[in-house]
């Protein structure tokens, strides 16, 4: 019997999810030595921040696109700087800009629309962010 594309198809997409998942999951393990106990980030697509909650290492200028689980279109990273990092959310007809995010901000979570924000590390011209429904 020949091989039905279809099936080579949909396994294959389903072998690629999967590599995608174990490739892309956060690690909040250390690298292992006791003297330097440093965070390990994954690089993670920014699409998979759709649902609100992510864990996700951005660049001056990434977009981050959200889904209708989020009360916003998108979130724009408008600076990374020694003095933080600037987020710009745009919503229906609306913008809101939280500037000078960074790890050690008093209270350190920002909130829109029931989500939060959070800058867990910067790094020269990248930043890791933490998006998480609020409450969580």
């Amino acid at each position: 019997m020949p091989p039905n594309p279809e099936r080579r198809r949909r396994l294959a997409c389903l072998v690629a999810a999967c590599l995608t998942t174990l490739l892309t999951t956060t690690c909040d393990a250390t690298d292992g030595d006791a003297q330097d106990p440093k965070p390990r980030w994954s690089m993670k697509d920014l699409g998979t921040c759709e649902d609100g909650d992510c864990t996700v290492k951005v660049r001056e200028g990434d977009v981050i696109p959200f889904g209708k689980e989020v009360q916003a279109v998108d979130l724009t990273i408008d600076a990374i700087g020694p003095t933080g990092v600037v987020l710009r959310l745009s919503g229906t007809g609306t913008t809101s800009t939280f500037s000078a995010q960074s790890p050690d901000q008093g209270g350190g979570v920002s909130t829109y629309n029931e989500t939060d924000f959070r800058v867990l590390e910067i790094k020269g011209d990248t930043a890791v962010l933490r998006i998480k429904p609020n409450g969580l």
